[in-house]
This record gives structure tokens, C-alpha cells and sequence, in this order.
């Protein structure tokens, strides 16, 4: 069986990271055993979450552990797109995991109400002698980050300007039924569901959430991806 090593839930969701919680979700809509080793980044090959561990060899990269598990399966996720939805699939990918990830990471790192609920979750997940010292330097690291992207932690009007746009983007082609590209899911949905509902449903408040929340088409779409996964779990 499949050992899926990541963090542990927090923020109300399966997973805070939006790539763990994509390869988990990808894991349960294919019906694929496996179990949870709640582990840290400090343990992980690659020195990110999450990866894999398949009869001895590990897959590191959301990404590769799709790519691996896919290939076992009888008819692939996206065998049915045409070269033009898979290129489609591959930009729009690229763009969310380039882009609403930092604004994800602003909601947590650089606004002060994230922050102060987000830090006790880190926190308590660190050794406690050093868990401190490294959690201001990961944030000072992350902030620079930030900044370098055009998301200013001391100007949140324009940085949550931006996280809606995108949010409008994301509504605006996932449409009022189905999924990215049709009535079924692709791989593209694997990425897209983690990542809006790490906006969408995280229980801590901020005004990139609340927004999204405004949104019918993304609840819709978190709601329909949900019942093809992660209410599995719960079943």
C-alpha cells in the first residue's frame, strides 16, 4: 500500500499545504489505498511535501506521484483531452501554482490576522527549542518572497486586489456545472480543487476567504470536487 507522507491537517482543512492536499485528493477520486505519515519537510528527499513511498521507492512532486499512480491505471485521467486541453491544462497549472500560491502564502505569512492565527500552528509543530528562531526566519525568508512577487506585506489592498482577480479568473472558467473540462474530472481538478479550497475553506477569516466565499461557481466546484474525494474519507 501507498505511503502518502505530508503535513498534518490544520486551518480546518485536510491539508494546508494545497500540494499535499492535491495528491491526497487525486489518491481518493482513483480509489488508490493508502496511508498517512504525518511527517515534516526536514524528512522528506526533496525537502518538500509531499511524496510517496510505493513498494519501496519513494515519488516526491504532487506532480510525479500522479504521474507514477497513473500510470498503473487502465485509462488515464486525461486520456480524453485533446492536445489543446492538455496544453490548456498545463498553463493553467503552472499559472495557479505560480500565482495563487503566494497569495495563499500572504493570507498566512504577511497579513497580521494570518499570521497571529497561523504561528500557533507552526508552532506546535516544531521542536520546541528551535522551533522560534526558525519559524521568523522561514517568515523572513517568505516575506522577501512575497515582496518580490508585488505582494507588499504593508500594502494589502493591492495584494488582495490581485488574489481577487484571479479568484474571478478561476470562477469565471470553471463556469455554474462540471469541472475543468467536462462532466468528469481531469488532473488539472486535482490542482485547482486544493488550491481553491485552501482559500475557500480554511476556518480562519481573511479577506481573500471571505471573497471567495461571495463566489457561487468556486463553492459549487469545492463542493462537487469534495464528494469525489475527501467525503470518501469521512465515509
Amino acid at each position: 500500500m501507498i505511503e502518502l507522507y505530508q503535513f498534518k491537517p490544520a486551518l480546518g482543512l485536510p491539508n494546508a499545504s494545497p500540494f499535499c492536499m492535491k495528491a491526497e485528493a487525486y489518491l481518493l477520486y482513483r480509489d488508490i489505498p493508502y496511508t498517512i505519515v504525518p511527517t515534516s519537510p526536514r524528512q522528506s528527499p526533496s525537502g518538500k511535501l509531499p511524496y510517496i513511498r510505493d513498494d519501496g521507492k519513494l515519488i516526491t512532486d504532487s506532480e510525479a506521484i500522479m504521474d507514477h499512480c497513473e500510470a498503473t491505471q487502465p485509462a488515464p485521467l486525461d486520456s480524453d483531452l485533446s492536445d489543446k486541453q492538455r496544453a490548456e491544462s498545463h498553463m493553467l497549472r503552472l499559472w495557479v501554482e505560480q500565482n495563487l500560491f503566494w497569495q495563499i502564502v500572504y493570507t498566512r505569512w504577511a497579513d497580521p490576522v494570518g499570521w497571529g492565527a497561523f504561528k500557533p500552528i507552526l508552532s506546535a509543530n516544531m521542536p520546541r527549542l528551535i522551533g522560534g528562531p526558525l519559524i521568523m526566519m522561514i517568515r523572513r525568508k517568505l516575506l522577501q518572497q512575497l515582496r518580490s512577487r508585488g505582494l507588499n506585506p504593508h500594502d494589502p489592498n493591492a495584494a488582495y486586489a490581485r488574489g481577487r482577480a484571479q479568484l474571478d479568473v478561476l470562477a469565471r472558467f470553471l463556469g455554474e456545472e462540471g469541472f475543468a473540462f467536462g462532466p468528469t474530472p481531469s488532473r488539472l481538478d486535482m490542482t485547482l480543487y486544493a488550491f481553491i479550497a485552501n482559500v475557500v475553506e480554511q476556518d480562519q477569516p481573511n479577506e481573500l476567504r471571505d471573497y471567495a466565499r461571495t463566489l457561487a461557481r468556486l463553492n459549487r466546484y469545492c463542493a462537487d470536487m469534495h464528494a469525489l474525494s475527501f467525503a470518501k474519507a469521512a465515509a
